[in-house]
């Protein structure tokens, strides 16, 4: 029986408080599965982080530096992945012990109890599933967000140093920075401004009109 770590991640970009966890699930796993998506991230305002920046900075100097017993899986939401994992050790019967690693706000949102049971209900009631809640804090209190403003602002020191200590800092801010001194035209991403949907009227504004209509018609 394994100890089985999962992890998903956008990690637009990859920085030294994703590594930390991925390193903490390692000492503390057999296995870990992480997850990892390589979309374009294209917001209004911010800096865009390519996929396939992204994809480059992973295969070069990323993946190569993880322990090794960390394997990670590209592309497709990779919280839906983790449900897949879930899904099909719950149909193999599997006797394994698997861990969901994220900070608390994404443990509550994205993995409740209902999916847990819905997506691999025996597994859970068996008690083969946990959560396991990382602070941002407790291994380097540094977010997206903030790698993202260095990189628009063009602040080197800061960004490559929140960046992991075992990877090619000069190498990953050189691919990135170049993208973000020349950004291409790329579609907006999950979490831009939306307009609002039009309001359909209501009934009773619907009767009044059509009232209003027949008054003009004579009717």
């Amino acid at each position: 029986m394994a100890k089985i770590g999962l992890i998903a991640m956008s990690a637009k970009p990859y920085h030294a408080g994703h590594d930390g966890l991925v390193r903490l699930a390692a000492k503390e796993c057999s296995e870990v599965h992480l997850y990892v998506s390589l979309s374009d991230r294209a917001r209004p305002g911010e800096v865009p982080i390519l996929g396939s920046d992204m994809t480059r900075i992973w295969k070069e100097a990323i993946e190569p530096s993880l322990p090794d017993n960390v394997i990670v899986t590209y592309g497709g939401s990779p919280i839906g992945n983790i449900w897949k994992d879930l899904g099909g050790a719950n149909e193999e019967g599997s006797d394994n012990t698997y861990v969901v690693y994220a900070d608390p706000t994404d443990l509550a949102q994205n993995f409740t109890k209902d999916l847990f049971m819905k997506y691999s209900g025996n597994l859970f009631q068996a008690g083969q599933i946990k959560l396991r809640a990382v602070e941002r804090s407790s291994t380097v209190d540094v977010s997206g967000t903030k790698m993202r403003s260095y990189l628009e602002k063009g602040n080197k020191a800061a960004f490559t140093k929140n960046l992991p200590s075992t990877v090619d800092r000069d190498a990953i801010w050189d691919i990135l920075s170049k993208t973000a001194m020349n950004p291409p035209k790329v579609k907006t991403t999950a979490g831009a401004v939306r307009k609002p949907a039009k309001k359909k009227p209501q009934p009773q504004a619907e009767g009044l009109l059509r009232r209003y209509i027949r008054l003009l018609l004579g009717n």
